[in-house]
């Protein structure tokens, strides 16, 4: 599925998650935080229709995009030129 519209993205170790509709940001931004401050913890994402437990850990990567819109397919290309720096 493409997604064109500006809902929040969340790349967790790699993989894109769209926020379904209806979750705060804020509030899965905290439990994402919580769980990477404490032992591995699962986190809930409601994708659209479907519910996607993943399992966060201190050496989690993961970013947030917010507003402007582009497909699911493209990542923008500014993440090309970041360089990975192994935390």
């Amino acid at each position: 599925m493409v997604d064109t519209g500006s809902r929040a993205h969340i790349e967790i170790d790699g993989r894109d998650f769209i926020l379904g509709d209806g979750r705060d940001l804020t509030e899965v931004m905290t439990q994402i935080e919580a769980a990477a401050a404490s032992p591995p913890a699962f986190i809930y994402l409601s994708t659209g229709d479907q519910m996607v437990a993943v399992l966060i850990h201190s050496r989690s990567r993961v970013v947030v995009t917010t507003g402007g819109a582009y497909t699911s397919e493209v990542a923008p290309e500014m993440w090309d030129s970041m360089p990975d720096w192994g935390l």
